[in-house]
């Protein structure tokens, strides 16, 4: 019973994205939140793939912020967290392809190799601006794809919306060999860091 009172004590989560992957983690997780779509953001990239998560997710965060505030909406009893997640290989992003010939071609790049997925959350309070940022690095491996499997997957998954072309919770599976650290960095949302960065604000998943 107490424990139910520590979660329902807890600020609601508004998810400053419009990323179905990151609205279904949060759900998984039965967290108590909305989403407010961030609106005329400038997205950046830099030549460090960590500076342009952090960039991107505190301008997202923030943006989102800016508007509760001013609009007075109300939203000071919550959390608002903002979300950047990169495909980075070999000094190269890889981003959502602009169709399916750059899908393939993403594809082949990454055949067989290790790729980088970084992603970087930042956390506003937003009663008080307090705001905690961090990120987290995933390595992935590819199996080594052939040109019919690559077709293939082409012809099932929908790729217009995935950075790097894939999706690990979906048919992106099948294209994984191995990972080394978290999944659901990979899936859209780092949990772990994310939990983390909850709890410097007192906030109680468990």
């Amino acid at each position: 019973m107490a424990e139910e009172e520590d979660n329902k004590s807890n600020k609601k989560i508004i998810l400053a994205s419009k990323s179905p992957r990151r609205r279904h983690i949060l759900e998984l997780l039965k967290v108590d939140f909305e989403v407010i779509e961030p609106l005329n953001t400038e997205e950046k990239i830099f030549k460090d793939p960590f500076k342009t998560v952090f960039y991107n997710s505190s301008l997202k965060a923030q943006n989102v912020y800016n508007r509760v505030i001013i609009d007075d909406l109300n939203y000071n009893n919550s959390l608002i967290a903002g979300f950047d997640t990169v495909v980075y290989f070999r000094g190269r992003y890889l981003g959502k392809p602009d169709d399916t010939v750059q899908a393939g071609e993403f594809l082949r790049i990454l055949s067989g190799k290790n790729h980088l997925v970084i992603s970087g959350i930042s956390i506003i309070d937003g009663s008080s601006g307090k705001t905690f940022t961090d990120s987290e690095k995933t390595v992935v491996k590819f199996k080594v794809l052939h040109p019919e499997e690559i077709e293939r997957y082409l012809k099932v998954e929908k790729v217009a919306d995935k950075a790097g072309a894939y999706d690990i919770s979906g048919f992106g599976s099948l294209l994984v060999e191995k990972i080394k650290g978290c999944f659901y960095n990979v899936a859209g949302l780092p949990v772990f860091k994310f939990v983390n960065l909850l709890e410097k604000f007192d906030y109680k998943l468990l």
